[in-house]
């Protein structure tokens, strides 16, 4: 067995029997998030969109899902869903989030560095955030050197109610 190295980011790749658990994590992720970005509401999943059980199970349940955990030492901070385009060499990133308790260490920038190695064969990597996210933006932009391509306005079904809620697209060109 090799030797793993003290402050190495792993990413073990999801079994099947746990793509419920890893949604449930995600989710959790994503709405704690969404609290602190909006605290005066009482319940903002209904003010802004986290991943629907529709956007999970089409990454989850796709013919080659590429679904990872990451650990840092023995300890799960995260995880991530992926389109991976081995032809055409350019990869999605369908949802990636860090446990809240591993915020604000650098953690993030680690991640996103032992994915582009997990992932050597990628030359265009792809996500779509939403402009309220300004940690994510500025994650994205200033830690990770993404570039803003587009902005688009959609309209989601947030319990019943239509609303529009507005995104940026990012890429990177891997050199």
């Amino acid at each position: 067995m090799a030797e793993q190295r003290f402050d190495e980011i792993e990413l073990i790749r999801v079994k099947k029997d746990e793509f419920e658990a890893f949604k449930k994590q995600s989710s959790l992720s994503f709405l704690k998030g969404l609290q602190a970005t909006f605290p005066e509401q009482e319940h903002p999943e209904n003010f802004a969109p986290i991943p629907s059980e529709q956007d999970y199970n089409e990454s989850l349940y796709s013919d080659n899902p590429h679904i990872y955990y990451f650990y840092l030492n023995g300890r799960n901070i995260g995880g991530a869903m992926f389109e991976i385009d081995k032809e055409k060499k350019r990869s999605h990133v369908d949802t990636l989030y860090i446990n809240d308790n591993a915020h604000g260490q650098g953690i993030g920038t680690k991640v996103w560095k032992a994915i582009e190695n997990h992932f050597p064969e990628t030359k265009v990597w792809e996500l779509h955030t939403p402009y309220f996210e300004k940690r994510n933006i500025h994650f994205y932009i200033n830690k990770c050197n993404f570039h803003i391509t587009g902005f688009y306005k959609e309209m989601f079904d947030v319990n019943g109610v239509e609303k529009e809620f507005e995104f940026f697209k990012f890429e990177k060109i891997m050199s």
